[in-house]
């Protein structure tokens, strides 16, 4: 009987690496649900700042004209507002580090307008929206380029960060 000794602990610590082995394979699928539920939502939110970022560059375009590479007629502080703010020409576009604002009024030299805003004035991490308008000739027609990038957050150190984008031409 002696040679049966510790089987009864060899059987229960198999049994224990079994079912902590069961319990870690577990967790890491909900853990990796949870990820790709997530991961809608945020899709989600960057969809709507881009589709924020272009209507708003259309309305003030086809109202004001305010993309125009020579004058603004109507726009006579040469600010665009957006979700409740200001943009104006200078200003580091949010989302990135390096890129300034234009709007407007650069001539054939210069006929791209870039702009931002946040879709929550109030909170940093927020969604945002990077537009670029550009202005062209097709032959003689005036044609308007607008790409719109929106972000789930404008945290640039975000690993978690998405972007979505919407490209008109008309």
């Amino acid at each position: 009987m002696i040679k049966n000794k510790g089987m009864t602990l060899f059987i229960a610590v198999s049994i224990m690496g079994v079912l902590l082995f069961i319990s870690f394979a577990v967790v890491n699928v909900a853990i990796k649900g949870s990820l790709f539920a997530t991961s809608g939502r945020d899709s989600q939110f960057a969809f709507y700042a881009a589709d924020s970022g272009l209507e708003c560059a259309l309305y003030w375009d086809s109202k004001y004209d305010a993309f125009s590479t020579s004058s603004h007629p109507l726009l006579l502080d040469n600010t665009v507002y957006c979700a409740g703010s200001g943009v104006v020409s200078g200003q580091n576009l949010y989302g990135t580090t390096t890129v300034q604002g234009l709007i407007g009024l650069g001539g054939d030299s210069d006929p791209t307008s870039r702009f931002s805003f946040l879709m929550d004035q109030s909170v940093v991490s927020s969604p945002c929206a990077v537009v670029t308008v550009r202005k062209y000739y097709s032959g003689v027609n005036l044609m308007t380029y607008i790409k719109s990038r929106g972000y789930n957050t404008c945290e640039m150190t975000n690993p978690r960060r998405v972007e979505r984008g919407i490209e008109v031409t008309y």
